[in-house]
């Protein structure tokens, strides 16, 4: 089969909601800020990460998806949770409860970001714990993620 599992399994499904897995990654920079995407499905703030596809790990699903909407080569460093417990409802009317792997990932090269879009991204940016707090556009699974990350505290259940 060829490698793009969700439109394979949407081909079967529709719309109907399903459980897919995903992961993502969380990249601090010297100041403490972390990368967010402005997604270009949901105009949106979120963590970068996407999909699993047939024969990945969750590593290599993490490390593949942050490069390819962000640019960066990463590295997974650190093993932060699992998040099983949220349900979303894409543009395209895709249902879906997701199950997130998020790692805390590190550049593997510099980071450069001002020019990057694709997309998946509309826009790249680092945001400190306060900005995130006060982003109006962000999930409320993103936004849990994060402050688990910035308390370092990861309360299993999610």
């Amino acid at each position: 089969m060829k490698k793009d599992y969700i439109s394979y399994l949407r081909s079967k499904v529709g719309h109907d909601k399903v459980i897919m897995t995903f992961a993502g990654g969380i990249l601090e920079n010297e100041k403490g800020q972390i990368l967010l995407q402005l997604r270009g499905d949901k105009k949106t703030w979120a963590i970068p990460g996407g999909a699993m596809e047939l024969g990945e790990s969750t590593v290599d699903t993490c490390q593949r998806e942050f490069f390819e909407e962000t640019g960066i080569p990463v590295e997974a460093t650190r093993f932060l949770n699992v998040y099983s417990n949220f349900s979303e409802v894409y543009p395209n009317g895709d249902q879906v409860q997701t199950v997130v792997f998020l790692y805390e990932v590190k550049a593997k090269s510099s980071i450069e970001i001002t020019d990057f879009s694709n997309e998946e991204t509309l826009k790249l940016k680092f945001f400190s714990k306060d900005d995130i707090h006060s982003l109006a556009n962000i999930s409320d699974k993103h936004r849990l993620m994060l402050k688990e990350y910035f308390n370092n505290t990861f309360k299993l259940g999610w």
